[in-house]
Protein backbone atom coordinates (compact mmCIF):
# COMPACT_ATOMS: atom_id res chain seq x y z
CA UNK A 1 0.00 0.00 0.00
CA UNK A 2 3.13 2.46 0.82
CA UNK A 3 3.81 1.85 -3.01
CA UNK A 4 0.48 2.59 -3.90
CA UNK A 5 0.93 6.29 -3.01
CA UNK A 6 4.02 6.60 -4.85
CA UNK A 7 3.33 4.82 -7.80
CA UNK A 8 0.08 6.82 -8.86
CA UNK A 9 1.79 10.21 -9.34
CA UNK A 10 4.90 8.28 -10.85
CA UNK A 11 2.66 7.20 -13.28
CA UNK A 12 0.89 10.12 -14.32
CA UNK A 13 3.70 12.00 -15.08
CA UNK A 14 5.29 9.71 -17.29
CA UNK A 15 1.89 9.86 -18.73
CA UNK A 16 1.92 13.56 -19.15
CA UNK A 17 5.74 12.97 -20.80
CA UNK A 18 4.51 10.79 -23.43
CA UNK A 19 1.64 12.84 -24.61
CA UNK A 20 4.33 15.89 -24.53
CA UNK A 21 6.57 13.67 -26.84
CA UNK A 22 3.50 12.49 -29.10
CA UNK A 23 2.29 15.85 -29.25
CA UNK A 24 5.66 17.35 -30.68
CA UNK A 25 6.24 14.54 -33.04
CA UNK A 26 2.41 14.76 -34.23
CA UNK A 27 2.87 18.87 -34.74
CA UNK A 28 6.62 18.54 -36.69
CA UNK A 29 4.72 16.24 -39.31
CA UNK A 30 3.78 17.87 -42.91
CA UNK A 31 0.40 18.92 -43.07
CA UNK A 32 -0.13 17.42 -46.65
CA UNK A 33 -0.92 18.48 -50.14
CA UNK A 34 -2.77 21.53 -50.87
CA UNK A 35 -5.61 19.49 -51.85
CA UNK A 36 -5.48 17.95 -48.20
CA UNK A 37 -5.14 20.75 -46.47
CA UNK A 38 -8.12 22.45 -48.60
CA UNK A 39 -10.33 19.52 -47.48
CA UNK A 40 -9.16 20.11 -43.74
CA UNK A 41 -10.37 23.55 -43.98
CA UNK A 42 -13.93 22.66 -45.10
CA UNK A 43 -13.83 20.06 -42.70
CA UNK A 44 -13.16 22.64 -39.96
CA UNK A 45 -15.72 25.22 -41.03
CA UNK A 46 -18.47 22.56 -41.31
CA UNK A 47 -17.47 21.60 -37.75
CA UNK A 48 -17.53 25.14 -36.08
CA UNK A 49 -20.92 25.34 -37.67
CA UNK A 50 -22.47 22.36 -36.54
CA UNK A 51 -20.96 23.84 -32.80
CA UNK A 52 -22.38 26.87 -33.12
CA UNK A 53 -25.87 25.56 -34.16
CA UNK A 54 -25.69 23.59 -30.93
Amino acid sequence: MEKLIYLVPVMGIIGLLYTLIKFNWVSKQDAGTDRMKEISNYIAEGAMAFLKAE
